[in-house]
């Protein structure tokens, strides 16, 4: 598929996964460092697979792939340290509107039952607010008009942050 894309020029999103689905549920949780280092080393190999196979570099997105065999808190802890992403210089994308591991996140708030899909939109929007601020500069989502509400509250944030560094 590399060389297709190379062929046709066009942009492509480079999604980190660890594993087939039927083998996500056996995956040991993994420290903090591990887990960051598998991520990066599989964008890293993939950057590499794209620029072998011709792909303009500024034709390609990263994705950490949220809820891709990572264990239910370890995308939690790659939303907060997502940034550590950004000195690959590209583009973070980050789906994780409706996962798996928010409903399991609130399932204690609803009596030890997660939540269907659509019961997810309040946390899928704190969920999104957080990457943006830890980097993310595309968001999968499926409440557009909330989506960018709350974004433009993070753009706000990450702004007035700026502005306060040190020229």
């Amino acid at each position: 598929m590399a060389g297709v894309c190379a062929d046709a020029g066009c942009g492509v999103v480079l999604m980190h996964t660890r594993g087939r689905p039927d083998e996500w549920r056996a995956q040991q949780q993994l420290a903090p460092d591990a887990l960051m280092e598998m991520v990066r080393g599989g964008l890293v190999q993939s950057l590499a697979a794209a620029d072998a196979a011709g792909i303009a570099r500024e034709a390609i997105v990263l994705d950490p792939g949220y809820g891709f065999g990572k264990r239910f808190d370890e995308n939690f802890l790659l939303m907060a340290r997502q940034h550590q992403l950004l000195d690959l210089e590209r583009p973070l994308l980050a789906g994780v509107s409706r996962k798996s591991f928010l409903g399991h996140a609130l399932a204690s708030l609803h009596g030890g039952a997660t939540p269907a899909t659509d019961q997810r939109d309040t946390a899928s929007l704190a969920a999104m607010v957080a990457v943006i601020l830890q980097g993310a500069s595309i968001v999968r989502v499926h409440e557009v008009r909330q989506a960018v509400e709350a974004a433009r509250i993070a753009d706000a944030v990450l702004a007035a942050l700026c502005a306060q560094r040190p020229a």
